[in-house]
């Protein structure tokens, strides 16, 4: 069985308006996402954390 639940979202943006952090708060975990933006444009760069993984 599939259970909802209450939830709250943060997010961070640099000056270019380029999304830099995402965190989320449930009573089931929390995580954050951090992204890294190349300082030469506004693209996202590879992220090399050893704590992400696919599973």
């Amino acid at each position: 069985m599939i259970s909802l639940e209450p939830y709250q979202q943060a997010y961070t943006y640099d000056t270019g308006s380029n999304l830099t952090n995402l965190s989320h708060q449930a009573n089931s975990g929390n995580w954050q996402q951090t992204l890294a933006i190349h300082p030469n444009s506004n693209r996202g760069t590879e992220n090399n954390n050893q704590n992400n993984f696919d599973a």
